[in-house]
């Protein structure tokens, strides 16, 4: 028996929580596993990067120019050049005691020293070998007490959690693990996506169509969505004529083999419409049919649960509306297995005013100018997939709410 969730859905963020709800025992099951760093790009962290040992690991100097104790200038301002403290290497052998030692960019602090006089702030005198022997520092040069000294744990003690579990690896991540010497940091599995696209009247992307039919779009457009994500993978697309039978045996199967269906077509209420159908007839929990959103409003939503909750998406078989519907619930829904957390959509202001208001969400194609404003882009209908070519993503209204220029809206990316 199915079952359905009491009450409507409201918004799209109401129908990506009663999916995610519904998810957490998929989320556990995944499994994690570690590869290279190199390849960890996108990936989600399956434990918290924690440091090694203090950060930094030794005191050193922040500057190039030469280490020195302040009590010594009160008195003089001529000092002679005692040694040198080189990065990578242990601190001179010798204490501070009076005069200087030449410090680089990340040399161990010499016993003793208080600061460091930047080397633009000192006039150096050198032998007939060329090696400076002794300093003057500038009078308008007056060091306090750790000038230019970057201390031993200041950044993080040995053991501080430094990057969070369930955090996307990017640049500064890889940086981060590196440093703490993780060659091989351990992530969660990607999540396995199935794709299958209904339709007597798609054909494969290769063929010349009739007037009355037409190529696959979604397939493809909907494959790279999700794969774009390194966290996702897509594992079988298949094409399905709008037949029952096939529709269910394919399900079936696809619900064994991955982690999440993605259906497109056949989810109205058409005699030819056998989405939701073949979902009841192996027993998945409909979680929502229907939603107040315009482009994408039969979108279906149903778990399947055997050993683990399988979430099936029944997109609406319009590219556009599939495309905008995946990227709004599909995506944040299936984050909710990889266990990531996405960011917000960031807020663009948009250029010109644009439609009436309808008591729907709606998405709105826009493209982004240099200046980083919005551009609403005219569309003829949720298969008006000539539009979504050329856009960057679309924008969000609530129900009731309108275009305004200058006014800020968020903004869903097809790539972020």
């Amino acid at each position: 028996m199915s079952a359905t969730v009491p009450g409507p859905i409201e918004s799209p963020d109401a129908a990506i929580a009663a999916i995610a709800t519904r998810l957490a025992p998929s989320a556990a099951a995944l499994g994690v596993e570690r590869i290279a760093l190199a390849a960890s790009r996108g990936r989600v962290l399956a434990e918290p990067v924690v440091a090694d040992r203090d950060s930094p690991s030794v005191d050193h100097s922040a500057m190039d120019g030469y280490a020195v104790r302040l009590a010594d200038l009160v008195t003089e301002r001529d000092l002679p050049v005692l040694g040198e403290s080189r990065p990578g290497t242990a601190s001179p052998p010798m204490a501070l005691l009076r005069g200087c030692i030449r410090v680089a960019t990340g040399s161990p602090r010499p016993s003793g020293a208080d600061a460091v006089v930047p080397r633009e702030r000192a006039i150096e005198r050198t032998n007939e070998r060329g090696e400076v022997t002794a300093i003057t520092v500038c009078p308008e040069a007056s060091p306090g007490f750790g000038d230019h000294w970057r201390l031993r744990g200041e950044n993080a003690p040995a053991g501080a959690t430094l990057v969070e579990a369930g955090t996307l690896v990017g640049a500064a991540a890889a940086a981060t693990m590196a440093a703490c010497g993780v060659a091989r940091p351990k992530v969660r599995r990607k999540v396995r996506v199935t794709i299958l696209t209904t339709g007597d009247e798609v054909l494969a992307i290769d063929a010349a169509p009739t007037a009355e039919r037409f190529r696959d779009s979604n397939g493809p457009g909907l494959a790279i969505l999700l794969s774009s994500r390194p966290w996702l993978e897509v594992i079988h697309h298949e094409h399905l004529a709008d037949d029952a039978v096939r529709l269910e045996a394919a399900l079936s199967v696809a619900i064994v083999a991955g982690d999440a269906v993605v259906l497109t077509g056949g989810v109205s209420r058409g005699h030819r419409d056998f989405v939701r159908g073949a979902v009841e007839k192996l027993g998945c929990e409909i979680v929502f049919h229907r939603l107040p959103q315009r482009p994408g409003r039969p979108m279906l939503a149903a778990i399947a649960r055997s050993e683990r909750p399988v979430p099936i998406f029944g997109l609406p078989g319009n590219p556009l509306s599939a495309l905008v519907t995946a990227r709004r619930i599909v995506l944040p829904s299936l984050a909710t297995i990889a266990g990531v957390r996405l960011p917000p959509p960031r807020e663009v202001p948009v250029a010109v005013a644009s439609d009436d208001p309808v008591p729907l969400w709606r998405f709105r194609l826009a493209r982004l100018d240099a200046d980083g404003s919005a551009w609403p882009l005219p569309i003829r209908s949720s298969g008006d997939v000539a539009a979504a070519g050329s856009s960057d993503g679309f924008l969000e209204l609530a129900p009731g709410d309108r275009i305004e220029a200058g006014r800020r809206y968020p903004l869903f990316t097809w790539d972020g």
